[in-house]
């Protein structure tokens, strides 16, 4: 039986099937990113000619700048606002009561579980009484109430591991609470504040569900990729999606350098 333990069958096996998964989830991303690459009318694999020709599409297109342009001011509106009311109520749940706490924080975090559609239609009813369907007093509002969630997770995780006896050192010293924590506490969250934003930025920019219920003539590139392909499977689509992908891949890529990987139950950095 020891030397059964230490066979090398097991490792091997984990290795492999660990492969296979990896492969499963990554070679549909790989198709679509040689497709995007094809001088044809029509998508194939592999592509029968290679080129740029609809990069060039999406980029001198008016319907997909415009589209791409709402997507990244909604994201950069929403970025800040989703870190600041996360941050804040990250806080309140760390340093408030104890009572109640958990109920609390499992109302904050309920819109990553509860189906985007349902809260679509609620938005939009809200939207439609408002009057305000279709413009950005609505994309911005909807959009912050899944990602602050996130925020109010990723600092969350930041407080609990923040020794508190930083704080009371300096304010035993002679600094406010709040020049306390804007010296001592936020820089040494930040990670959990970056990790934050570039969660926001990530969910604000690929959002469909809720925006679809709010867009009548106002469309994100979520929504023009859908329009697109209710009509006709474009090459511009592999284009499009080549290029969301990459955006999403170096601020994911971002997010690991800044040292957000966990290991061991603590922060790598």
């Amino acid at each position: 039986m020891r030397e059964g333990y230490g066979s090398p069958w097991p490792h091997r096996a984990l290795v492999v099937f660990s492969l296979l998964v990896i492969f499963f989830l990554v070679a549909p991303l790989a198709i679509l990113v040689i497709q995007s690459f094809t001088n044809e009318s029509y998508l194939s694999f592999p592509p029968p000619s290679f080129g740029f020709r609809w990069y060039r599409e999406v980029f001198t297109s008016s319907d997909w700048r415009d589209a791409v342009g709402l997507s990244v001011l909604i994201a950069i509106l929403v970025t800040p606002l989703s870190l600041i009311l996360g941050t804040l109520a990250a806080f309140g749940l760390d340093r408030g009561p104890m009572r109640g706490r958990q109920s609390l924080y499992a109302v904050m975090i309920s819109p990553m579980v509860l189906p985007h559609i349902v809260l679509g239609l609620g938005i939009f009813r809200i939207a439609l009484q408002l009057n305000i369907e279709d413009t950005l007093l609505a994309f911005v509002p909807a959009h912050l109430t899944i990602t602050v969630p996130f925020v109010v997770i990723s600092v969350g995780a930041s407080l609990q591991t923040f020794n508190v006896t930083l704080e009371e050192a300096a304010m035993s010293l002679g600094a406010s609470r709040w020049r306390a924590v804007w010296h001592i506490t936020l820089p040494v969250i930040r990670p959990g504040l970056i990790a934050g934003a570039i969660f926001s930025f990530i969910i604000s920019f690929d959002e469909f569900i809720i925006t679809f219920f709010l867009a009548t003539y106002e469309q994100t590139l979520p929504l023009e990729m859908f329009s697109t392909l209710m009509f006709q499977v474009k090459p511009s689509i592999a284009a499009i999606s080549t290029l969301t992908l990459a955006v999403t891949a170096a601020l994911t890529a971002m997010l690991m350098f800044r040292g957000q990987i966990l290991g061991g139950g603590r922060i790598v950095k």
